[in-house]
């Protein structure tokens, strides 16, 4: 959004000063050729006076604001203008030199030349040009987010404006108060302000630029409420902008933006066709080479497609707009698109959120960095008129001065170099930190695997033991009745009751005794498969098993002592192997996974194989999931190494030391 203003602002004020071109035009001196350079060359070789310098300027707007010829002649008005002391030409050189840089986005040059002209103004009477100097210092110090002093000053130069009747400087005065006030979350009193320039666009004096500059108004109206999810509210301001004009012809990029907001906003409430608006307003950004417009509506069409659970396309998408914004230092968006890219992958949420971090805290640095050096620049203006005087009457003090500025230029740069010292220890105390919870977070986890498989285990041990007493109460004690009512044989003892009996006595018994056995079997001790690595290895065989034909292979070396294992490279050494099963369920198409787990001399070695499809290693060896596992084995010490050809199966190696 504060990328949309600040391009916004820009055009302003070259629109503003081309209406002052313009009228320049209609008053111009006839002398004046349009062969614009020799024009400049011949206004050069006459004495400069306060006619010259009034042709000087005329010759001026007739140039594009970031032209060189532009910046020349204003140069050259300062130039002479200082040396004849000419108060009046200086101001109005520098405040136009203060605009050719802003217009260019150089702030620092821009703030320095609005100042020098500000003081010269102050020391003047009748301050002139004092309202477009401060409103444009306002504007100037919006764009680095310091809204407050930015509110400040804006409100300086209305009530100047108002003195002097500007229609033009009162209306630019409103948008720079309002914009300010978004910036501080004061949306209600901003929307006040808004419609108060809607109020003063009609009483400016030049109608060439009206319908984009209320088309602006009603961008910035509807922006506002976008921010604060009242979607058809933006909506309404939205289409209203876009009525004043057919500005997809006049004014593509205010067509972009008010479509945009329009879009996004039928996507919130649910509407999926705003797809085609976000294409149609990334294929005219494209046409127009708008980045701005090329972010944003790449960032929409992200957002849309991931809320489609679309993810592929939303990474895209969202991966292009954060090249576009970080390439060309649009931090704002690329902070949005980073949370974004964060949503779209989860498995890398902590890399963009990361990353999110430490560009927020860059940027805050960046800014109140420059707050300090406008500062400074004010101060520096000062000093050097003040170094100007003293040089003009004490000319002999110029290497001193020089020493002193040295100084403190070596000052700065040592504070600097501290500063910086400093915060690199600070990263790395909070990352040895880090780690060190890291690693109790790992040992927290294998342990809560231990005891869950402790549970299950305790579980089979009491439902064992139930069958266990229900065969040897039940069944056995029907069985034991039975053979006492066999016992009829003690009284008949005839031969075919003898016959009858035999095979009744015969099939009890055998009966009995498996039954015996089976009891004896399920009342075995609970930990004669002890719950340990090797069986938490094993649940993993299970889990891809209920829904697989793969057949796992667990090859024990009965020396390893799991409890002696450090349970960091456990924990490490679990999801490297839980992660190669998971890819060889996914991709390797295998019928048989082996893993043998041996003790070396002072390492446990284990070995993960399969017979399936492998891969070539130069292709693969980029994997997020291979840097990982490569990662969690330098963590704790140990090597890993695969092995992989198509066709051919996979074989990794992981040593582990203990």
């Amino acid at each position: 959004m504060k990328k949309i203003i600040y391009i916004i602002i820009i055009v302003f004020f070259i629109c503003c000063h081309k209406n002052k071109s313009d009228e320049s035009k209609s008053k111009g001196n006839d002398s004046i050729t349009d062969n614009l350079d020799p024009a400049f060359i011949e206004l050069k070789s006459k004495q400069y006076d306060t006619v010259v310098r009034k042709e000087l300027k005329e010759l001026a707007v007739k140039f594009v604001y970031n032209k060189k010829n532009y910046f020349e002649i204003y140069k050259y008005i300062d130039e002479k203008s200082t040396i004849v002391n000419d108060p009046f030409g200086r101001i109005e050189a520098n405040t136009n030199l203060g605009i050719y840089y802003f217009n260019k986005f150089q702030n620092d040059s821009a703030f320095y030349h609005f100042s020098t002209a500000e003081k010269i103004s102050r020391s003047q009477k009748g301050n002139p040009f004092m309202g477009t100097i401060l409103q444009s210092k306002a504007d100037l110090l919006w764009c680095q987010k310091n809204f407050t002093e930015a509110e400040s000053m804006a409100i300086k130069a209305l009530k100047i404006a108002k003195q002097r009747k500007n229609n033009d400087l009162i209306f630019s005065c409103y948008i720079t108060i309002a914009n300010s006030l978004v910036g501080l979350n004061k949306n209600e009193e901003a929307l006040k302000y808004y419609n108060k320039a809607l109020e003063a666009v009609e009483r400016v004096d030049s109608t060439v630029n009206k319908l984009v500059w209320k088309a602006s108004i009603y961008n910035y109206i509807a922006l506002i409420y976008q921010k604060e999810n009242n979607f058809k509210e933006a909506i309404k301001y939205s289409y209203q902008g876009l009525s004043f004009d057919n500005f997809k012809q006049t004014q593509p990029s205010m067509y972009c933006y008010l479509t945009n907001i329009i879009a996004y906003s039928k996507f919130k409430l649910g509407e999926k066709s705003a797809v085609n608006q976000f294409n149609e307003t990334l294929k005219i950004g494209d046409s127009i080479q708008s980045i701005p417009i090329q972010i944003t509506a790449k960032t929409y069409l992200g957002e849309f497609y991931l809320a489609q659970k679309d993810t592929l396309k939303a990474n895209t998408y969202l991966k292009d707009a954060q090249l576009l914004s970080h390439k060309n230092n649009i931090f704002e968006d690329e902070l949005k698109i980073l949370q974004l890219l964060a949503l779209a992958n989860p498995q890398n949420e902590s890399f963009y959120s990361n990353r999110y971090i430490e560009l927020n805290d860059s940027l805050q640095n960046i800014e109140r960095a420059t707050r300090d050096k406008y500062a400074r620049i004010e101060f520096e203006t000062d000093e050097i008129s003040q170094q100007k005087n003293v040089i003009e009457i004490q000319n002999d003090k110029l290497t001193q001065r020089i020493w002193v500025i040295s100084g403190f230029a070596f000052l700065i740069l040592l504070v600097v170099v501290l500063w910086f010292l400093n915060k690199s220890q600070k990263n790395k105390t909070r990352e040895l930190l880090f780690k060190q919870e890291q690693q109790k977070a790992n040992e927290e986890i294998y342990q809560l695997m231990l005891n869950q498989q402790q549970k299950i285990e305790e579980g089979k041990q009491i439902e064992k033991r139930r069958i266990s007493q229900e065969l040897h109460d039940g069944v056995m004690g029907r069985l034991s009745s039975i053979r006492l009512n066999l016992f009829v044989l003690n009284k008949k003892t005839d031969q075919e009751t003898i016959n009858k009996c035999l095979e009744y006595i015969k099939d009890i018994q055998a009966i009995e005794k498996e039954i015996r056995t089976i009891a004896h079997d399920l009342n075995k001790n609970l930990f004669s498969d002890s719950s340990n690595f090797n069986s938490i290895v094993e649940n993993l065989f299970a889990t891809i098993q209920n829904h697989t034909q793969i057949n796992f292979i667990l090859n024990n070396d009965e020396r390893i002592d799991w409890e002696t294992v450090n349970n960091n490279a456990k924990i490490n050494s679990y999801r490297i192997i839980q992660e190669a099963l998971q890819n060889i369920d996914k991709y390797a198409k295998a019928q048989t996974v082996t893993i043998t787990m041996s003790k070396k001399e002072d390492a446990i070695s284990i070995e993960i194989k399969d017979d399936g499809i492998g891969f070539k290693m130069k292709i693969a060896k980029n994997g997020i999931g291979l840097k990982n596992m490569q990662k969690r084995m330098e963590d704790i010490g140990g090597t890993f190494e695969i092995e992989s050809y198509p066709k051919k199966g996979t074989k990794i190696n992981l040593s582990i030391p203990i």
